[in-house]
């Protein structure tokens, strides 16, 4: 029964750490693209 908590926990852990890192990745791409926008409406 240790054993099957011990992988639960593993997983979970895993799996948290993976959305925190999606999320904070998909957060810098976001935060890029506007700065893209404005300095292509300045050029014009």
């Amino acid at each position: 029964m240790k054993n099957i908590c011990k992988s639960f926990f593993t997983l979970l852990l895993a799996s948290s750490a993976f959305m925190i890192g999606f999320y904070l990745g998909k957060e810098k791409i976001i935060s890029k693209i506007p700065e893209f926008q404005e300095d292509f409406a300045e050029k014009e």
